[in-house]
């Protein structure tokens, strides 16, 4: 072989054996691993937190207030003085006249007013009393707006009296009338006891001692009234009317008891 020829072959083989024989000669770069991708954390927003049970301040505690019973008003009830059905018209005054009618029905006394402005009334004939308590039933069957019915007591007649008056609009009132002259002892006042207008049914009280006097409907103590006037008399039932209407009201069951140390 000619040395020119040999070394024109062995220089490409020289070559080509570096390239695969020498590569460890060269730098190997490794590949450089990727860098986490950050994700940005959302934003939260803010909301108000929701106490569902605020704390509360402890109240200072009041002292505590004694209760005190209401004192007993019916008091010193002593003997039956009179037990009435009220069935005997001998007892009782009966009379007619353009007004209206008081008549004696089964076992009640009735006063039927005609619609004329006015007052009727009956008083028994005895017994006359000065301290004592008594009861009345009274049943209303035609009654309305300021027609009124109710009881006498210490009476010696139209001219001196005491009046417990029961408006048909669910109020009380008591009068004296004494040689004539009306005063007024307690206003109109309501009553929880009395319902406004008719009908019904009510039990009244009168306890008298001396110149105090309370008033009873139901056995509930209504008001007591103080007046020196009239000291002894008789009893009784009446209805005033007003005119606008027809009024009736009936009357039963009349009892009065002595007062025991009063």
């Amino acid at each position: 072989m000619r040395p020119g020829i040999k070394l024109a072959w062995l220089l490409p083989a020289l070559l080509l054996g570096l390239a695969l024989s020498g590569c460890s000669g060269f730098l190997e770069i490794e590949p450089l691993e990727p860098l986490p991708t950050s994700t940005p954390e959302p934003t939260l927003t803010p909301t108000a937190t929701i106490v569902w049970f605020p704390p509360t301040s402890t109240p200072t505690p009041l002292p505590t207030r004694e209760i005190i019973p209401t004192p007993e008003m019916l008091t010193g009830l002593g003997d039956l003085i009179l037990e009435d059905p009220m069935n005997r018209p001998g007892s009782w005054q009966l009379t007619e006249s353009d007004l209206g009618r008081v008549l004696m029905g089964k076992n009640e006394l009735a006063i039927a007013m005609a619609g004329s402005a006015g007052t009727l009334f009956s008083y028994r004939d005895e017994p006359a009393v000065d301290n004592f308590y008594m009861e009345v039933t009274t049943s209303t069957s035609l009654c309305r707006s300021e027609d009124a019915y109710g009881l006498l007591f210490r009476s010696s007649g139209p001219d001196n009296t005491y009046r417990y008056a029961v408006s048909c609009e669910g109020q009380l009132r008591v009068e004296r009338v004494y040689n004539y002259q009306g005063l007024t002892l307690q206003d109109w006042t309501p009553s929880g006891q009395v319902p406004i207008g008719a009908p019904i049914e009510l039990r009244l009280g009168v306890w008298a001692n001396g110149k105090e006097i309370r008033l009873f409907v139901n056995d509930v103590y209504q008001f007591t009234i103080t007046d020196p006037a009239l000291k002894v008399g008789s009893v009784g039932v009446f209805v005033r009317a007003t005119g606008n209407n027809a009024v009736t009201v009936n009357f039963r069951d009349l009892v009065i008891y002595s007062l025991n140390g009063q």
